[in-house]
């Protein structure tokens, strides 16, 4: 698998960058900054459960694509 110069590791070009994977980590803490700058009530638990989720999903369509290209 090859990635993108920008997006690969330093250690191992075939991974992801561990600045990309701390994204959703910050990510978390500047919504809920932006939300109350607007006046919305956003709870960091409802956005982790929302990422959570998602990659959850991710992984789920990952796996399933695999499974259809290793039988097809």
């Amino acid at each position: 698998m090859k990635i993108h110069p920008m997006l690969g590791s330093s250690t191992d070009p075939t991974k992801l960058s561990l600045t990309i994977k701390s994204l959703g980590i910050w990510l978390i803490p500047a919504v809920i900054f932006i939300g109350k700058y607007y006046e919305v009530n956003i709870a960091e638990a409802d956005l982790t459960t929302i990422i959570n989720t998602l990659a959850m999903v991710g992984a789920g369509l990952m796996t399933m694509w695999g499974v259809i290209r290793k039988y097809l």
